[in-house]
Protein backbone atom coordinates (compact mmCIF):
# COMPACT_ATOMS: atom_id res chain seq x y z
CA UNK A 1 0.00 0.00 0.00
CA UNK A 2 1.19 3.50 -0.75
CA UNK A 3 1.69 5.67 2.33
CA UNK A 4 0.83 2.80 4.65
CA UNK A 5 1.36 3.67 8.32
CA UNK A 6 1.15 0.85 10.83
CA UNK A 7 0.72 3.16 13.84
CA UNK A 8 -2.98 2.42 14.15
CA UNK A 9 -2.33 -1.31 13.88
CA UNK A 10 0.44 -1.16 16.51
CA UNK A 11 -1.97 0.60 18.88
CA UNK A 12 -4.60 -2.06 18.14
CA UNK A 13 -2.01 -4.76 18.90
CA UNK A 14 -1.33 -3.15 22.27
CA UNK A 15 -5.06 -3.06 23.05
CA UNK A 16 -5.36 -6.78 22.20
CA UNK A 17 -2.49 -7.61 24.57
CA UNK A 18 -3.97 -5.45 27.36
CA UNK A 19 -7.42 -6.99 26.96
CA UNK A 20 -6.02 -10.52 26.83
CA UNK A 21 -4.50 -9.96 30.28
CA UNK A 22 -7.94 -9.09 31.68
CA UNK A 23 -9.57 -12.22 30.25
CA UNK A 24 -6.83 -14.84 30.12
CA UNK A 25 -8.70 -17.58 28.21
CA UNK A 26 -9.15 -17.33 24.47
CA UNK A 27 -12.65 -17.71 23.07
CA UNK A 28 -13.74 -18.88 19.62
CA UNK A 29 -17.02 -17.97 17.93
CA UNK A 30 -17.97 -15.03 20.17
CA UNK A 31 -16.39 -11.82 21.47
CA UNK A 32 -16.82 -12.52 25.20
CA UNK A 33 -18.06 -15.21 27.51
CA UNK A 34 -18.30 -14.83 31.25
CA UNK A 35 -15.49 -13.28 33.24
CA UNK A 36 -12.44 -15.01 31.76
CA UNK A 37 -12.83 -15.43 27.97
CA UNK A 38 -12.52 -13.18 24.91
CA UNK A 39 -11.52 -13.46 21.28
CA UNK A 40 -8.96 -11.16 19.60
CA UNK A 41 -11.42 -8.38 18.72
CA UNK A 42 -13.06 -8.65 22.14
CA UNK A 43 -9.64 -8.36 23.77
CA UNK A 44 -8.94 -5.19 21.76
CA UNK A 45 -12.26 -3.74 22.90
CA UNK A 46 -11.49 -4.52 26.52
CA UNK A 47 -8.03 -3.04 26.05
CA UNK A 48 -9.66 0.39 25.66
CA UNK A 49 -13.00 0.14 27.47
CA UNK A 50 -13.91 -0.93 31.00
CA UNK A 51 -16.36 -3.82 30.77
CA UNK A 52 -18.52 -5.58 33.34
CA UNK A 53 -17.11 -8.74 34.89
CA UNK A 54 -19.52 -10.89 32.88
CA UNK A 55 -19.29 -9.48 29.35
CA UNK A 56 -21.26 -12.26 27.65
CA UNK A 57 -23.19 -10.84 24.68
CA UNK A 58 -21.37 -7.50 24.50
CA UNK A 59 -20.41 -6.47 20.96
CA UNK A 60 -17.34 -4.25 20.38
CA UNK A 61 -19.19 -1.42 18.57
CA UNK A 62 -17.27 1.72 19.52
CA UNK A 63 -13.85 0.28 18.71
CA UNK A 64 -14.13 1.35 15.06
CA UNK A 65 -13.93 5.01 16.11
CA UNK A 66 -10.65 4.37 17.89
CA UNK A 67 -9.00 2.05 15.35
CA UNK A 68 -9.97 3.17 11.86
CA UNK A 69 -7.75 0.45 10.38
CA UNK A 70 -10.37 -2.15 11.37
CA UNK A 71 -12.77 -1.19 8.62
CA UNK A 72 -10.64 0.73 6.13
CA UNK A 73 -7.75 -1.68 5.56
CA UNK A 74 -7.86 -4.87 3.51
CA UNK A 75 -5.09 -7.36 4.28
CA UNK A 76 -4.11 -10.79 3.04
CA UNK A 77 -4.36 -13.60 5.57
CA UNK A 78 -0.89 -14.25 6.99
CA UNK A 79 -1.81 -17.91 7.57
CA UNK A 80 -1.43 -18.48 3.82
CA UNK A 81 -5.05 -19.35 3.05
CA UNK A 82 -5.14 -16.65 0.34
CA UNK A 83 -8.13 -14.73 1.75
CA UNK A 84 -8.18 -10.94 1.56
CA UNK A 85 -10.41 -9.39 4.22
CA UNK A 86 -11.07 -6.15 6.02
CA UNK A 87 -8.89 -6.11 9.11
CA UNK A 88 -11.77 -6.60 11.57
CA UNK A 89 -12.89 -9.72 9.68
CA UNK A 90 -9.31 -10.91 9.38
CA UNK A 91 -8.79 -10.74 13.16
CA UNK A 92 -11.90 -12.88 13.65
CA UNK A 93 -10.76 -15.24 10.87
CA UNK A 94 -7.29 -15.71 12.44
CA UNK A 95 -8.87 -16.23 15.87
CA UNK A 96 -11.72 -18.56 14.90
CA UNK A 97 -10.53 -20.36 11.77
CA UNK A 98 -6.76 -20.62 12.26
CA UNK A 99 -6.87 -20.59 16.08
CA UNK A 100 -4.03 -18.08 16.30
CA UNK A 101 -3.56 -16.92 19.88
CA UNK A 102 -4.46 -13.32 20.64
CA UNK A 103 -0.80 -12.68 21.40
CA UNK A 104 0.28 -14.05 18.01
CA UNK A 105 -2.33 -11.88 16.27
CA UNK A 106 -1.03 -8.84 18.17
CA UNK A 107 2.57 -9.59 17.17
CA UNK A 108 1.53 -9.88 13.53
CA UNK A 109 -0.40 -6.58 13.73
CA UNK A 110 2.59 -4.85 15.29
CA UNK A 111 4.80 -6.07 12.46
CA UNK A 112 6.87 -8.31 14.72
CA UNK A 113 7.73 -11.69 13.27
CA UNK A 114 6.72 -14.01 16.07
CA UNK A 115 7.74 -17.64 16.39
CA UNK A 116 5.55 -20.26 14.80
CA UNK A 117 3.08 -21.69 17.22
CA UNK A 118 0.30 -24.20 17.29
CA UNK A 119 -3.35 -23.58 18.11
CA UNK A 120 -4.27 -21.19 20.90
CA UNK A 121 -4.72 -22.39 24.43
CA UNK A 122 -8.29 -22.30 25.69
Amino acid sequence: MIGFDRGDERALAGAILDGAKRRPRQLFGAYFEGAAQSDALGAAYEGVYRLPVDATGIRPKGIYRIFECLDDCVRRCPAECHKRLLLDSLLIHLNDDHHWSRERIALWLAGVAGPAEGPARS
